[in-house]
């Protein structure tokens, strides 16, 4: 019995379920035929005019799966993006043969059963993750100008939009996030969707990618004379790429659960390695390093020899420097003599950005389940750093490998590498692995946690209104409301020249410089710097940037589409290009919540440092101003808030305890519990629901009650009644402590102002620093009686801490006095 086999059957995920748009059809069958028939869909663009541009190619959707997807959404008003990442992944869960039940609906029949006799999972014990590139600019686009933005479909724009539309329209109501890391976005989202199951906070995960084809997207792949003006081939003497679109999603569950109903079991995942080029924005690394790294982490993690790879479904874009970097930097993992096959899909439906992981994984898996594996298409002849290698080329190759890896990169750096158990996993069915006294229904609660590492913060940094903070964020915080308007800028080139560009945006000057602050905060050396991971979440990016470089394709045309902003329409550049000036080489994500932001990095940080996956980790979030950035406040309402809109970047320093003790860093804080549930802002019961839902997760988490709690810090967006209503909801769980003065519920924003992003990270930085030893002079003196805080002869020993996002989605904290 392998390695794989003796682990936990409740440890282990698999995939049950399947579901893909593409250019080649719209299901696994369908796309296997046409893959195995040696078919493309690369055609000429029909959507838009390409005249001016250096190729007519691309993988577009056929016209009756497109209007069969706009059909089965006719009702739904949202991005298309939304749209088909809703049709891919009902398809997903109609394959797995389970259903979502809703709780009204279970109390007259067995729970183990749902909508048609299929098994079922209660809405809020499955969640989903969505991986994009574009989001939805496809909404910005039908407008054709930034000038006098209309409501409706501005409000369809925000990435986070595209996941919490199709959470809502599929009765999700679990954790949802939009995982934003370009191209390997959707491997991202699958690889983060397995850690939401293992560490309990869902039964069942859909996850996968969305993108469709974008005109302003492909004009900017254009300037950077990236397209092929032929079908592309990767590896192949003839460079260049072709875009395409389309979604694809994959059910994920435990295999003691998959085992027990008797699913069809597509694969094990194994384990997946993030990481980071730490380069350049756009180039990867000429020898392949970031990709060799997260090989390396997916396959340790995984448990399994590089020998026991039989074949890999390589990124293989068509460009000339990343198909001969990605080669190299599976030489550096597999050896010079690399014999492994090698093949990349995206010669059958083109490059399909955010999507490319997921479809590229879905076709994969499926191919293998029928006895083959991908091709190359179109080969000619090797190209120069390709020669040597095993790439599979013209027509499918027989072959069932026992594991698997899938790549993918992207715009800012960032690498996903999957590794996939695909033979001999549903033998165990037979085997005695089940566990009879399970419940058939997979309704249920978080599941125990296991021994785990215990998670501190070490370092807090923070900048906003041109003000840095190397730790005391409150004391930024005067008794004069009027400080959130006042305008001034943070200057990165004045702090640190040397971690400075020409025209680096204003939100990665002051996430840079909120790193810095929050690295020397916690006395992290340069040396630590490549083990360290950085999560970051912005639930926008830089809105300048983006609407500077749709304004050179709008007003200009797309011919003209602009080279400088380009890559920066990719949200996780912020991330990326933080990366590459500081060198965090190691885990790396970008993400977006539209307001958790950062709960949601503090809850995948610690997950992965419990795990001891890290033992330590940077985490960001921030949130830029701009006249888009306007225009989305008022198409969400926020308008309405009582609080001012404002930028800024919070970063925090999350280590092992052990580990902390040991290099004797300081300790502000320990994040004992974790909570997060996703809700509807329309409605206000379901809002009330997820609210009580993640606080009672983080406090079960925690294994401490709510009598426990000495303050709340309740970061809310606003928006009238919604504070009322949050109030009413954190007074209604546990002994209902809350509604005694003695513990207040305070809300940060009147004094800092509001941001989706930043003032998440800001509440739970102020946690961190209140149950910090040395908060407790502070406290005595009075120092924060005008934030609501009473003077104090004793320390805070816990912390509660929730935010909300603008879609009415919660996450919740638990931050403790280390001596707890």
């Amino acid at each position: 019995m392998s390695d794989r086999e003796n682990t936990n059957t409740k440890d282990r995920i698999v995939i049950t379920g399947m579901g893909v748009l593409c250019a080649l059809g719209d299901h696994p069958q369908m796309v296997y035929e046409r893959m195995l028939a040696a078919e493309t869909g690369i055609r000429e663009v029909t959507r838009f005019d390409t005249d001016k541009l250096q190729s007519s190619l691309a993988g577009q959707l056929e016209d009756s799966i497109r209007e069969g997807v706009l059909a089965g959404t006719a009702e739904l008003s949202m991005d298309l993006c939304a749209r088909y990442a809703i049709a891919a992944a009902r398809k997903a869960l109609i394959d797995s043969g389970l259903s979502i039940a809703h709780p009204d609906n279970m109390k007259h029949h067995d729970r183990s059963k749902g909508t048609g006799g299929k098994p079922s999972v209660l809405p809020a014990r499955i969640g989903l993750t969505l991986g994009t590139c574009n989001g939805g600019v496809l909404s910005l686009e039908e407008q054709w100008s930034l000038s006098e933005l209309d409501v409706d479909h501005t409000s369809r724009y925000p990435f986070y939009q595209q996941g919490d539309d199709a959470a809502r329209a599929l009765g999700v109501e679990g954790p949802v996030a939009t995982l934003n890391t370009a191209c390997a976005a959707s491997g991202n989202a699958i690889g983060y969707a397995s850690d939401l199951i293992r560490w309990g906070y869902a039964d069942v995960m859909l996850a996968g990618g969305s993108d469709p084809l974008s005109h302003s997207v492909y004009a900017g792949f254009n300037v950077l004379r990236a397209l092929n003006s032929r079908p592309s081939s990767p590896f192949s003497t003839q460079y260049g790429l072709n875009l395409g679109e389309g979604a694809a999603f994959v059910v994920l569950e435990r295999l003691d659960a998959a085992l027990e109903r008797g699913a069809t079991i597509y694969a094990e995942l194994c384990a997946y390695g993030l990481s980071n080029d730490a380069h350049h924005m756009t180039a990867s690394h000429p020898e392949g390093a970031g990709i060799q790294r997260a090989v390396e982490m997916a396959i340790s993690l995984a448990g399994v020899s590089k020998t026991d790879i039989e074949y890999v479904n390589a990124h293989g874009t068509g460009t000339q420097a990343n198909d001969r970097a990605e080669i190299s930097g599976l030489q550096g993992s597999f050896g010079p003599n690399l014999s492994i096959p090698i093949s990349s899909s995206k010669a059958y439906f083109g490059h399909t950005l955010g999507t490319s992981a997921a479809l590229e994984l879905v076709t994969s898996l499926y191919a293998i389940r029928q006895g083959y594996v991908p091709a190359t298409l179109h080969f000619e002849e090797a190209r120069e750093g390709c020669e040597d290698v095993d790439i599979i080329q013209h027509s499918m190759r027989p072959m069932r490998p026992e594991y698997m890896i899938c790549n993918n990169s992207g715009f800012g750096g960032h690498n996903v590498s999957l590794v996939l158990r695909t033979n001999g996993i549903e033998e165990e069915r037979y085997s005695g692995v089940q566990n009879p006294e399970r419940e058939n229904s997979l309704a249920g609660h978080p599941g125990e946690a296991v021994p785990r590492r215990r998670v501190v913060i070490t370092g807090v940094g923070a900048v906003s209104k041109g003000d840095i903070r190397k730790g005391n964020v409150l004391g930024a915080f005067g008794k004069d409301t009027k400080q959130v308007t006042e305008t001034s800028f943070f200057s990165l080139k004045d702090y640190d020249k040397s971690k400075y560009e020409r025209r680096m945006n204003q939100l990665t000057q002051n996430t840079i410089g909120a790193v810095l602050a929050a690295m020397e905060d916690a006395a992290l050396g340069e040396s630590q710097r490549e083990h360290t991971g950085f999560i970051y979440g912005t639930a926008r990016g830089s809105t300048s940037s983006i609407s500077n470089f749709l304004e050179s394709v709008f007003v200009k045309g797309p011919e003209y589409a602009s080279t400088i902003y380009f890559p920066h329409t990719v949200i996780n550049s912020i991330a990326g290009q933080t990366a590459e000036k500081l060198q965090f080489k190691g885990f790396n994500s970008s993400f977006s919540t539209g307001g958790n932001e950062g709960l949601t990095a503090a809850l995948y940080a610690t997950g992965k440092i419990r795990e001891g996956a890290l033992t330590s980790c940077l985490i960001g979030a921030g949130d830029e101003r701009s006249q888009l950035a306007e225009d989305i406040d008022r198409a969400k309402g926020l308008q309405d808030s009582r609080y001012e809109m404002t930028e800024g970047s919070v970063c925090m320093v999350l280590s092992d305890l052990e580990e902390a003790d040991q290099t004797r860093s300081g300790i502000y804080a320990e994040l004992s519990g974790l909570g997060v549930a996703s809700g509807a802002a329309q409605d206000a019961s379901r809002q009330s629901e997820a609210l009580i839902r993640a606080v009672t997760d983080a406090l079960h988490e925690a294994e401490i009650s709510m009598g426990q709690m000495d303050l709340i810090l309740l970061n809310s967006v606003g928006r009238p009644g919604e504070l009322e209503m949050e109030q009413v909801a954190v007074s209604s769980i546990g002994e209902a402590v809350v509604a005694v003065p003695s513990v207040p519920i305070i809300n940060l924003n009147a004094w800092a102002g509001y941001g989706e992003s930043y003032s998440s990270m800001l509440h739970l930085a102020a946690a961190a620093e209140l149950v910090s030893p040395g908060a407790m002079h502070e406290l005595a003196k009075g120092t924060y009686t005008h934030l609501g805080l009473p003077e104090r002869s004793s320390a805070y020993r816990h912390i509660l801490t929730i935010s909300s996002t603008v879609n009415g989605s919660y996450s919740a904290a638990i931050v403790s006095s280390v001596a707890e």
